[in-house]
């Protein structure tokens, strides 16, 4: 159990991908996707939870 749980760290640290995006710039851009994918959930989610509101009012 210590020993798989020992290989499971070794391997969360080895991130070869995030180094090689943050060392050619494009990390950047990766955020900025997930960002704006965020924002829009949560502007989605902020006008459905209105119009729920304007549906519970006309009640």
């Amino acid at each position: 159990m210590i020993n798989y749980m020992f290989s499971l760290i070794v391997f969360l640290q080895e991130v070869t991908m995030a180094d090689t995006l943050r060392s050619e710039g494009k990390i950047y851009v990766v955020v900025l996707i997930f960002l704006i994918i965020l924002s829009g959930l949560f502007l989605y989610l902020y006008r459905l939870e209105k119009k729920i509101d304007s549906i519970k009012k006309e009640k």
